[in-house]
């Protein structure tokens, strides 16, 4: 498979991205404190977020031309990929509440959340939920998915795909961990490795945009 452009300007066009996705995700956290939800900060993360997701959306689009030649649509990817998209929702699913359980049950208290935005009041609970499932969460995708495989590991061979699926596992458990400690960067790598697996065996970003979603909104409610 052909490369998008010299190496080094990939890794550059990528920690571009990466950059920006950690802007809009700490500026999200920023707009809830324990006094409620900032409703200038949250009006000005939503302008910009939703720009910079914009602009993720064109270019990795733009960037696709260069290797696909199939429709990649979520309601394609559904059609063929099923058993796969259904078998990844129930795994995901699983985990995670079993995640939730070990947290309510104490039996690790490293994965214990810090931040709990209900406690904050309505505005602040639904306001994380919607952001988070809707803008951080796809932005996400984009980086430790899309724009990673579209740059890197781009052989087509085992290898090639373990190490794209370990190193996009830990870029998503590095985003989405709540504080320093192996198991809770470890649940988060997990996750990661699997979206990444249903990527390069679908070859269809529609369907790692909804399990994204599908992620954040159960990591809001349950974890």
């Amino acid at each position: 498979m052909r490369s998008l452009r010299a190496p080094l300007a990939n890794v550059l066009w990528y920690i571009i991205w990466l950059v920006l996705v950690i802007v809009c995700q700490r500026w999200e956290q920023l707009c809830i404190s324990q006094t409620g939800l900032h409703t200038f900060m949250a009006a000005s993360f939503l302008l910009v977020s939703i720009l910079v997701l914009l602009i993720m959306s064109g270019r990795y689009h733009h960037e696709q031309k260069f290797f696909i030649t199939f429709e990649d649509t979520w309601r394609n990817g559904v059609n063929s990929f099923f058993n796969i998209i259904l078998l990844a929702i129930l795994v995901l699913g699983c985990f995670m509440v079993l995640v939730s359980y070990l947290k309510a049950k104490s039996f690790f208290p490293s994965l214990t959340n810090p931040t709990d935005y209900l406690a904050y009041g309505q505005a602040a609970f639904w306001f994380d939920l919607l952001t988070s499932s809707l803008i951080i969460a796809i932005e996400q995708q984009y980086v430790c998915v899309g724009f990673f495989f579209n740059y890197f590991f781009l052989k087509n061979n085992l290898m090639s795909a373990l190490g794209g699926i370990f190193l996009s596992g830990l870029v998503f458990g590095l985003l989405n961990m709540e504080n320093l400690h192996f198991i809770n960067l470890f649940v988060y790598c997990a996750i990661g490795w699997l979206l990444a697996t249903v990527y390069l065996a679908t070859q269809n970003f529609s369907l790692n945009l909804m399990l994204g979603v599908f992620v954040a909104l159960m990591k809001v409610i349950l974890i």
